[in-house]
């Protein structure tokens, strides 16, 4: 009964809260601040590791939660994150939520079935089989296409339908008509 103090640190120390200190992407591996100790460099756990990958490193200063087998740091894993006042949780509400640091953002608010997705910069959906939208579409901003655009009913610019639009001063030959009505 004299060596219940070794398990319980023990115990104690399979578990640890940590800072990201450094970051290796290329290794996939991170060193992490615990109190004064700097681990060596050390892996970290992925959503997805198969046929299906998710590529999610740590970024410096996020706290993690360190798994170290037998209370060894320098063979932890870090588990997983763990908001802090440095990165506090990114909305207060129920809102699912993937939050990047340029101020990219995809957020689906399940009660009001709404999806947004915000991109800081440029994007591009590469689709060589097609892309099909199901739903009525309103675009803000102009449109510019290098192929054929065809449309199985009236196509209306400026009001002017043209399918229904008349023309003045018709004339037979070569004559060039006058602007739609």
């Amino acid at each position: 009964m004299s060596d219940l103090n070794d398990p319980r640190r023990l115990i104690g120390n399979l578990m640890r809260l940590g800072t990201i200190e450094s970051i290796d992407l290329a290794q996939g591996t991170v060193r992490v601040r615990v109190g004064e100790i700097v681990t060596g460099d050390i892996p970290f756990a992925a959503p997805r590791a198969g046929a299906m990958r998710i590529w999610a490193p740590p970024s410096i200063g996020e706290q993690v939660l360190l798994f170290c087998p037998e209370g060894d740091i320098e063979a932890g894993i870090i588990l997983g994150a763990l908001f802090c006042d440095a990165h506090p949780a990114p909305t207060a509400d129920g809102t699912y939520l993937v939050d990047f640091g340029d101020g990219t953002r995809l957020a689906y608010d399940s009660e009001a079935r709404k999806l947004s997705i915000t991109v800081a910069g440029a994007a591009e959906i590469s689709a060589p089989d097609g892309l099909t939208i199901n739903a009525d579409v309103q675009l803000n901003g102009k449109v510019d296409a290098t192929g054929k655009i065809t449309s199985a009913e009236d196509v209306v610019a400026a009001g002017k339908s043209l399918t229904g639009h008349k023309h003045l001063q018709v004339q037979p030959g070569n004559g060039v008509s006058g602007a739609p009505q």
